[in-house]
């Protein structure tokens, strides 16, 4: 094992589900980050039961991927979907700076900028 994380995969039947976030971050790319994000793999997991969402570093010159709950989209619908989105484009944006990818200071001050509660943590 090199210890490279798990690969993140969608069920086929999420394949929808994917194309509607895909649109939802090349929207908020342009809209809050000024185009300035890298284009990323975007998968719906259904393994997901305490995440909302989740950020996978970019490494080996692999980009990162976002990973979004299914649950957490069937529960708390797209407004909830989009909030999520946007927290883990905000650790998007840190890695592709090379900053720490964290809760911290920073990732609050640009939280707010997106226009998002920078919490990290919400019942799935």
């Amino acid at each position: 094992m090199d210890g490279a994380p798990a690969p993140l995969t969608t069920a086929e039947a999420d394949a929808p589900l994917v194309l509607r976030l895909r649109v939802m971050h090349a929207d908020f790319n342009t809209r809050c980050f000024s185009g300035a994000l890298t284009s990323v793999e975007i998968v719906v997991s259904r393994r997901m039961r305490r995440r909302l969402g989740h950020y996978q570093l970019a490494r080996g010159g692999r980009p990162g991927v976002i990973a979004i709950s299914r649950r957490h989209i069937r529960r708390h619908g797209w407004r909830g979907a989009q909030e999520t989105l946007l927290h883990e484009m905000v650790h998007q944006w840190q890695d592709e700076r090379g900053l720490a990818v964290d809760h911290g200071p920073g990732f609050r001050t640009l939280a707010r900028a997106v226009g998002i509660t920078p919490r990290a943590t919400r019942r799935v």
